[in-house]
């Protein structure tokens, strides 16, 4: 089932990618991943829907639940392993889907140029980190508006879409996981600078 799920997710977005999202109907995208329309509604309530995926449709199967119990036993507060345990999943995640990346990409670009899609983007992106960050801060045993989280998460993803950037635009150059872990090692040394007031 997760395999449908995800294949109608990547046809859906290399549709769009290609003809835009009026320009393709649910029967065209069930013909490319060879089911019927009633088999589509099983996964999906809309076209909509199966573009965006699910929430949970982004990460390897068992790695979120990995991060979860990768927390030392006995820590108190934040766990000095959080930062390497999040680089981990993430590196996980983007393994999933480097072979992907390039196809899907189109359609990334194309999402802010359609006003369906991108309103639907703005409500289901905030959603889906505030639900991520949930789990982090779970983990941590500190609350979803701990700042440090937040930022941290916020770096993350800065560092995620700088490396996909750089991997789609050099398809001859380093590996996806090795571009986002080239951005992370460039984070790490600026906030290894001494602060300075006043």
């Amino acid at each position: 089932m997760l395999k449908t799920r995800l294949s109608i997710t990547r046809h859906a977005r290399e549709l769009t990618a290609e003809n835009g999202f009026a320009g393709f109907t649910i029967e065209e995208l069930c013909a490319k991943v060879g089911i019927s329309r009633r088999t589509f509604f099983n996964y999906f309530a809309s076209k909509l829907d199966a573009v965006f995926g699910h929430a949970e449709d982004g990460l390897p199967a068992g790695a979120l639940e990995r991060f979860m119990n990768a927390r030392p036993a006995g820590t108190t507060g934040i766990s000095p392993t959080l930062l390497s345990d999040l680089i981990a999943l993430v590196l996980e995640q983007l393994h999933l889907d480097e072979s992907e990346i390039r196809g899907a990409h189109g359609f990334f670009t194309i999402l802010h140029r359609e006003p369906e899609l991108l309103q639907r983007m703005m409500q289901v992106g905030p959603e889906r980190q505030a639900a991520f960050i949930a789990q982090v801060s779970k983990r941590e045993g500190v609350p979803p508006s701990h700042p440090g989280i937040n930022m941290l998460v916020h770096c993350l993803q800065g560092a995620t879409h700088q490396a996909v950037e750089r991997y789609v635009e050099a398809p001859n150059g380093p590996s996806l996981a090795e571009e986002f872990l080239l951005s992370m090692s460039q984070v790490q040394e600026l906030f290894q600078q001494r602060l300075r007031f006043g």
